[in-house]
């Protein structure tokens, strides 16, 4: 490694830093403006208490903001470097000692790819681990407020539903939960008047429990025989009180790991099977787009040439927008399972095309 290398590395790092660590505080800043009244609204809290709220909903949000501006940052700090290095005229001096400008990329494609590195270990370990309390309102981050459950449906594809879900004491009141056969259709229903969630052996302990077994109406037998009741004490529903609660929020496919999207897709019966798809691919096309957008900025700084650096910053921001632009709307665009796939990926194939152009094009 040159001393150029250490250089570039130095400014490259010191900027992303920088400007992520100004854009998570914006973020926080901007959120808390607009949500202030949700933390104060329970009047019995102190004003420790709410600031001690406030660490907490925010500290576990970092990895989510992480993730949300990790992949962008890099190309604007990329781009920062060599525009600063390009206005202070250090490009000339470089191609005079006979450097080509193309090298000088190296060690920002190198951390680049330490970067996202690190961003895909975030969004495949850490958000995953922490989505229950991603999940989590501004005005109940102690996980205190009682919420009703609609139709949450765990892998064995059993549908819950409850009056009552208290996430902090692991509880369910007002329990039914519909158990299909292979065919999907109904067979059994399970009714209990509360339900408490085992830890140890991650089940649910069922009080006033029963199960409902039907079956089909001519499939023989007297009439007591086509619907029966037994006990029950307990139920293998595969979700904890922090998964529903998770299951529940809008946002709760995108915040779980790549293998936890795979399994959910194999089990082929959820109502949002394209949307869980779909997160996917979007997650898998992400460190891609990423080394895209700094292939797309960057370049418009590796010139020799006197250059007015705030000409060549809005070309880059144009470039750079449209990609970041078409990428939105494909993201936002709601297909299907079987063109997922396409949708996701038409970004990378449209412009990682133009970004190898781009770099190709320039000239020492």
């Amino acid at each position: 490694m040159t001393i150029i290398d250490r250089y570039v590395i130095r400014g490259f790092v010191t900027s992303y830093l920088l400007l992520l660590t100004m854009g998570v505080g914006l973020y926080i800043f901007g959120d808390i403006l607009f949500n202030l009244d949700e933390f104060t609204e329970n009047e019995t809290l102190s004003t420790m208490q709410i600031v001690r709220n406030m660490f907490d909903y925010y500290g576990h949000n970092l990895p989510l903001y992480y993730h949300q501006l990790g992949g962008v940052m890099m190309g604007i700090a990329a781009s920062f470097t060599f525009a600063m290095m390009l206005k202070n005229n250090e490009l000339i001096a470089l191609v005079a000692a006979g450097v080509p400008l193309q090298r000088l990329a190296v060690p920002t494609l190198a951390t680049a790819a330490v970067f996202v590195g690190l961003w895909v270990a975030n969004s495949e370990l850490l958000l995953p681990n922490w989505a229950h309390k991603i999940a989590r309102r501004h005005d109940d981050v102690s996980a205190t407020r009682v919420s009703e459950v609609h139709c949450v449906r765990d892998e064995g594809n059993a549908i819950l539903s409850a009056g009552e879900l208290r996430a902090q004491q692991g509880e369910l009141r007002d329990v039914y939960i519909i158990e299909p056969d292979e065919d999907g259709n109904p067979t059994l229903l399970v009714r209990a008047d509360t339900a408490h969630y085992d830890h140890e052996r991650e089940t649910w302990r069922l009080e006033r429990g029963a199960r409902l077994t039907v079956r089909a109406a001519f499939s023989g037998g007297g009439v007591g025989e086509l619907m029966q009741w037994e006990p029950l004490d307990e139920y293998n529903f595969s979700l904890s009180p922090e998964q529903i609660l998770l299951r529940q929020s809008s946002q709760w496919s995108s915040l779980m790991s790549m293998r936890q999207m795979s399994q959910l897709v194999k089990t082929g019966n959820l109502p949002n099977l394209p949307a869980i798809e779909k997160s996917r691919h979007i997650r898998f096309m992400e460190p891609l787009l990423a080394f895209i957008l700094l292939f797309l900025s960057v370049p418009f700084f590796l010139t020799c040439e006197p250059a007015n650096v705030l000409v060549a910053g809005g070309k880059a921001l144009v470039l750079t927008g449209l990609c970041f632009a078409f990428t939105f709307i494909m993201n936002g665009m709601p297909v299907g399972t079987g063109e997922a796939l396409l949708v996701t990926a038409l970004p990378v194939l449209v412009f990682a095309p133009v970004a190898v152009l781009h770099v190709s094009n320039v000239r020492t």
